[in-house]
């Protein structure tokens, strides 16, 4: 779920993953493309020095990070709670000849963990999860992270509530300590703060913050 595309719609919380799904399904199935096309900027400038491998890309919506990191010879899984986001990477990474590396399935992480230390990196670039959901998912990704793997996350800070600036429901966003915990027990893990150009709520030109946390096992 890409943060160069609109914020989740209005301030409704998902009762349950379920729930979460179709809404998701439904902002998907209600335009051709959500999101930029692009990968988004922070696994970008954090991945491209990095040796290629095996990467899980949780909260893929339309494929671009999956199929970024594809090209340059990693083999991805992409997992997202949309059926038809899924579909639509999937159909993408046929369409671009990137089948063999990237591959896509729709799973909810919350009871179906990816496999303990099967990836070298592990990104999670603005993914939505429940509160009750947390310490599965991020616990998953965690320790999905093999040995001298990375672990990049990407969230948006909660200062831009107030802002004016396009941001996704409130429930979605985690403080800096508890950004910083997702990590606890990695060899190295930094979080920072980095303010990204973006439009406003108005149509106006605006800054956006992202807590990016980058750990390695």
């Amino acid at each position: 779920m890409s943060a160069s595309g609109p914020a989740a719609a209005g301030p409704h919380r998902p009762a349950d993953s379920a729930e979460l799904a179709a809404v998701w399904d439904a902002r998907y199935g209600a335009v051709d493309r959500l999101w930029s096309g692009r990968a988004n900027p922070v696994l970008v400038a954090e991945a491209a020095e990095l040796p290629s491998g095996r990467a899980l890309d949780a909260g893929c919506g339309e494929g671009d990070d999956a199929l970024w990191l594809a090209a340059r010879g990693w083999t991805v899984l992409g997992v997202d709670l949309s059926s038809v986001a899924v579909a639509r990477a999937t159909a993408e990474a046929a369409r671009v000849g990137l089948a063999p590396r990237a591959s896509f399935a729709q799973r909810d992480l919350s009871v179906d963990p990816p496999a303990v230390g099967a990836f070298d990196l592990v990104s999670a670039q603005h993914l939505h999860v429940l509160p009750e959901h947390r310490g599965a998912i991020y616990g998953g990704l965690a320790r999905a992270v093999r040995p001298g793997g990375t672990l990049l996350m990407v969230l948006h800070d909660r200062r831009d509530l107030a802002a004016g600036v396009r941001h996704p429901p409130p429930f979605s966003m985690l403080s800096e300590d508890e950004l910083r915990a997702v990590a606890e027990g990695f060899a190295s893990s930094t979080v920072e703060l980095r303010a990204r150009s973006t439009v406003a709520r108005d149509g106006s030109p605006a800054t956006a913050h992202d807590l990016v946390l980058r750990a390695m096992r």
